[in-house]
């Protein structure tokens, strides 16, 4: 069974839930707060709030429950399976635990264990999708083909539109061999939802199973089309270009790839590997290094890089990296001659004799073969690709293929443990937000600063200074702990001074950072008792309101929307709101206002690239793409990236 089995599961959404807690009125607010920062991806935030509960109120079953989904999510699958445990004995009867460590119990490799509970969830309740979905899956990992097989015929009677019931059938049916069959499945299942790029990757990879390259590349194109941040679709498009020697095209798709992941060994791997192979060899060494930074035991890259330094003229260097590989593979022949070379070069002639030595005995021991000392190369399969369990060294310059092209497939269908939408829509961005904190990645968007949160940011303490970001990251155990400390002396001081209005706004932003909306509305509401002309008390609110709201599933713009007014009654040429502003009008379907807030936030800060990504998503529900695209454009010079992709789509026909 191909490493593609073990991608993903259907599972629980955490925000459906139900939440029916018989504890106190404390322990029901952590219960709340905890499950507020679940929701936000806040996974150690909420474990903190759940261990509370716990220690209070120690025979619920719910707070054991939600940590293992928090648990599950940071990929601790033993302690998710403990806390189920903890929360079965505590309830036996929900559905939902079962599911849950079904989960934890698949992720750790024991099949028949998961299925087990799933068959328990399934007889509580027979008509959940998710735990049959996962009960084939895990089938299918323990080896009861027909099995997993049988159960997709009970799955597609309930649901016969269920596409990725069909594609898992689709899989199975490759597994047992019977090729035009498999075919026949997923052509049905792309029939039933021609705009799923994850069904068209599917497709594309059978087809390049059957050698057919030039069929498998429009569904790879067409997938990329619909969601152009979908890596997976990328690397086996670069597969499929190499496969037809157009290594350009492939090169460009592993660019794509490392861009949205830098950290992509496989991406770094074969990059590295198509730039030897057109003489760029110092770049190639650059992929290389960071392939064996992450994996200092991949011997591919090992001797890959020790043949690029020597052909670079760093002897010394390719020697180090030979000889740790032949440490490691003291037959791989090829190694041997390399090294007997490089010493030569490096003025080691005894060392060197030694290795042409052995190189020699070999030959001799293999003189019946056409092509001198030909050695493990010759036993290499005949083919471009191999696939990362490979360990014929002589299959160094084969790029590596995991989830796609390999000679038996697995199950492109994943174990659903996360309710995703990972098709991408032209939406708008976020709304900005004050936070302490910024993501700092490659991929999200400059934070902003103002000179109107001079005052505020004159009180803060040791944290770093407030600003304006609108992408969130969950928090670490350190920003957590220095949150709470935060809250814990700004209410001493408040305690002090009751007309501490600083002091009730940034602890309303502590408990907003923590999930904690109630304790954030009662601060404010005491701060707009004493100042109600402070601007930044009615920014926060809005952003309090609209986290509540978006987590409740509610229209936001509804309460949202005079908070934002009122912010901008009070600062008129405040860009921040302005854009804010914009993105809830333009919720509220009122394209016009929320064009002319784009342009005025645009005509004060030139530079946010949000506001020109968001004014384009306006200007083509208003039918003015090639306005539009000029706007996603700017975007795009401006740093958001995946502007670039959406002028594409809007440059190309359906």
């Amino acid at each position: 069974m191909s490493r593609r089995l073990a991608a993903r599961f259907l599972g629980v959404a955490v925000m459906l839930l139900p939440l029916t807690l018989h504890a106190q009125i404390n322990t029901d607010r952590m219960m709340t707060v905890g499950r507020n920062a679940l929701y936000f991806d806040d996974y150690i935030l909420s474990i903190q709030y759940f261990n509370q509960v716990i220690n209070a109120k120690p025979y619920l079953y719910e707070p054991y429950f939600y940590r293992a989904i928090a648990k599950l999510s940071l990929e601790d699958w033993r302690g998710a399976e403990q806390d189920c445990n903890s929360s079965i004995e505590r309830n036996p009867f929900v559905v939902n635990s079962y599911q849950v460590r079904g989960l934890a119990l698949a992720y750790q490799q024991k099949y028949g264990q998961a299925c087990a509970d799933f068959r328990k969830g399934l007889s509580l309740d027979p008509e959940d999708r998710s735990l049959r979905h996962n009960l084939i899956l895990c089938l299918a990992h323990d080896g009861h083909l027909d099995e997993a097989l049988a159960q997709t015929d009970t799955l597609l009677r309930s649901w016969p539109k269920y596409t990725e019931g069909i594609a898992m059938r689709s899989d199975l049916l490759w597994e047992k061999g019977d090729s035009s069959a498999s075919v026949e499945c997923i052509d049905k299942a792309v029939s039933l939802d021609r705009f799923n790029p994850d069904l068209l990757v599917q497709r594309a990879v059978i087809k390049a199973r059957m050698d057919m390259f030039d069929d498998a590349l429009p569904d790879l194109d067409r997938a990329i089309y619909l969601d152009p941040f979908n890596t997976s679709a990328y690397m086996n498009r670069a597969a499929v270009h190499y496969q037809r020697d157009s290594l350009r095209a492939a090169m460009d798709d592993y660019d794509k790839v490392l861009q949205m992941e830098p950290s992509n060994v496989t991406g770094h791997y074969n990059r590295g590997n198509l730039r030897a192979q057109v003489g760029d060899d110092n770049r190639a060494i650059e992929d290389f290094d960071c392939v064996i930074e992450a994996e200092p035991d991949n011997m591919f890259a090992v001797f890959y890089r020790g043949v690029l330094r020597y052909q670079t003229g760093d002897w010394t260097g390719a020697e180090t990296d030979i000889s740790r590989v032949l440490d490691e593979y003291p037959e791989f022949y090829t190694g041997y001659q390399l090294r007997s070379e490089i010493r030569e070069k490096l003025g080691k002639t005894k060392l060197a004799q030694e290795d042409a030595m052995i190189v020699f005995k070999e030959h001799n021991r293999r003189y019946n073969r056409a092509h001198g000392y030909a050695d493990d190369e010759d036993d290499a399969p005949d083919s471009k690709i191999r696939s990362s369990k490979d360990k014929n060294l002589a299959g160094y310059r084969k790029i590596i293929v995991d989830d796609g092209l390999e000679n038996s497939t697995g199950f492109s269908s994943e174990f659903r443990g996360r309710v995703q939408n990972r098709n991408v829509q032209v939406t708008y961005l976020a709304p900005l937000r004050l936070t302490y904190f910024s993501a700092g990645s490659l991929m999200s968007r400059r934070p902003y600063t103002s000179y109107l949160l001079d005052g505020l940011n004159a009180h803060v303490r040791k944290l770093p200074e407030l600003r304006f970001e609108d992408s969130d990251i969950p928090l670490n155990e350190s920003q957590i702990s220095a949150l709470f400390a935060d809250i814990e002396r700004l209410s001493a001081e408040i305690a002090g001074s009751r007309k501490n209005v600083s002091g009730l706004l940034l602890r309303a932003v502590d408990f907003c950072l923590l999930q904690d909306f109630q304790s954030a509305l009662a601060d404010m509401e005491s701060a707009q008792e004493i100042d109600p002309d402070n601007w930044i008390l009615w920014f926060i609110k809005a952003q309090v309101l609209s986290r509540m709201d978006e987590m409740e599933g509610k229209d936001n713009s509804v309460k949202v929307l005079p908070c934002m007014n009122r912010v901008i009654e009070l600062e008129p040429d405040m860009a921040f709101a302005l854009y804010n502003r914009g993105i809830f009008l333009a919720g509220n379907d009122e394209l016009d206002a929320a064009l002319a807030d784009f342009d005025r936030a645009i005509e004060l800060v030139p530079e946010m690239a949000q506001a020109w990504y968001n004014r384009a998503v306006v200007l083509v529900l208003l039918d003015r793409t090639d306005e539009a695209v000029i706007s996603f454009s700017k975007a795009g010079e401006l740093g958001i990236v995946g502007a670039y992709n959406v002028i594409k789509r809007f440059s190309k026909t359906e």
